[in-house]
């Protein structure tokens, strides 16, 4: 009975099985059909070790060193208070350094400007050395480094005959002052003085030494009452006036006796030569064309009009000439015409416009009678002032044409 029994058990136990199996492939077979969801999980960067450990590292406070140094470090506040102190005391010695240097350079005897005899001047030509000295005249008995050189350059370039200047210190205790001196152009007429003027307008005395040295002309037209602006521009035309007539070399201004820059519009000059010689309106440009021009005609106007006080070469082909005085006979006859050409063949080429750029004509003379009217009438000419160079024979300038003669000249 009990051999059965155990028998019916196992078959029992098999039985079950077998239905578990069953419900479980039936429960496979319906469930086959249902997606299962997928889910995404981010890649690990560990994912490919072998071993997972973490990343983050662990702070391990160490003790090294020696005790000292762990107690007393850099953080440690007795470091920093006697950091501070080692700092203060090198700044201190820097400080107390600089002011025994200074005191040195400033007291010591040694460098001291014991006079004047001490200071170098270089440069200077018509400057003389008391002129220079005397700016330093309080730094003497002072250390060279108390001198204050800005100060003194000013006072120096004070000189009117001083463009530039420069003062440097000598070891131990000297100085040494060189200036650069105004380079003069010309003579002005200013009144009843004549002075020396340089490029930038600037008038300067005339220095009694060398005053023998200087050959220049001598301007009109610029005053010590007008501005250093206006001065500076009448120079700098007069300038263009001598290149232009230098332009080929041949020197011409050399033979300038005067010039008259009252006009901007008008540079008006007086050359050397005889004892005749007029006033030449140039105008402001072709001044080396008009003064070949005149210079081509100038004998014979003056053998035909010897008291020829003005020629004015404006007015191209055309010029105009102030006689001086009323002219008799054949001389009246030429005022009459302006085809009174200097050069044969050359009365053709007067132009039609005269009326508006030339004086008015002369009017026809009249018919001589037995007067005295027929007699030349005298002439007064003004003289100008003395001046370092010869006497000039020059009319007053600005003077009004009184009896104008129109001629026609070539080259022009």
């Amino acid at each position: 009975m009990a051999k059965n029994t155990a028998s019916d058990g196992r078959t029992g136990l098999l039985e079950s099985e077998e239905t578990k199996q069953f419900l479980r492939s039936k429960i496979h077979a319906e469930t086959a059909d249902i997606p299962q969801p997928v889910i995404e999980e981010p890649a690990s960067q560990d994912a490919d070790k072998p071993f997972l450990r973490s990343q983050r590292r662990v702070p391990v406070r160490r003790r090294g060193g020696s005790r000292f140094a762990s107690r007393f470090g850099w953080n440690s506040r007795w470091i920093r208070v006697l950091a501070a102190l080692v700092v203060v005391v090198a700044l201190g010695a820097v400080a107390a350094l600089g002011l025994a240097v200074r005191s040195l350079l400033l007291h010591n005897r040694h460098f001291i400007l014991q006079s004047t005899e001490t200071i170098q001047v270089g440069g200077n030509r018509v400057v003389t050395d008391s002129q220079a000295l005397a700016v330093f005249a309080a730094d003497v008995g002072r250390s060279i480094f108390r001198v204050p050189l800005a100060i003194r350059q000013a006072q120096l370039e004070q000189i009117k005959w001083v463009r530039r200047a420069t003062v440097m210190r000598l070891w131990p205790n000297q100085l040494r002052v060189v200036v650069v001196e105004r380079t003069p152009v010309a003579f002005v007429r200013d009144g009843n003085t004549v002075r020396l003027v340089d490029d930038d307008g600037v008038l300067l005395d005339l220095p009694a030494a060398v005053a023998q040295h200087y050959s220049f002309p001598v301007l009109d037209g610029i005053s010590a009452a007008d501005p250093l602006s206006i001065r500076a521009a009448r120079i700098r035309m007069y300038r263009q006036f001598v290149r232009a007539l230098d332009a080929q070399g041949g020197r011409i201004s050399a033979t300038l006796s005067e010039v008259d820059l009252s006009d901007p519009e008008d540079i008006r000059a007086i050359f050397l030569g005889g004892a005749q010689q007029p006033l030449v309106h140039f105008g402001d440009a072709d001044f080396l064309a008009r003064y070949q021009a005149y210079q081509a005609h100038l004998e014979e106007w003056l053998q035909q009009y010897p008291q020829l006080r003005s020629v004015d070469m404006r007015y191209g082909r055309q010029v105009v000439l102030d006689t001086g005085a009323k002219g008799t006979g054949t001389a009246a006859s030429a005022a009459n015409s302006v085809t009174d050409a200097t050069q044969p063949g050359q009365a053709d080429q007067q132009g039609t416009d005269a009326s508006e750029t030339l004086p008015p004509p002369v009017s026809p003379a009249k018919p001589a009678q037995k007067t005295n009217a027929s007699k030349p009438t005298p002439t007064t000419h003004h003289r100008a002032p003395a001046h370092p160079r010869a006497s000039r024979h020059a009319p007053k300038r600005g003077h009004r044409v009184r009896h104008p003669i129109m001629h026609v000249v070539s080259g022009m």
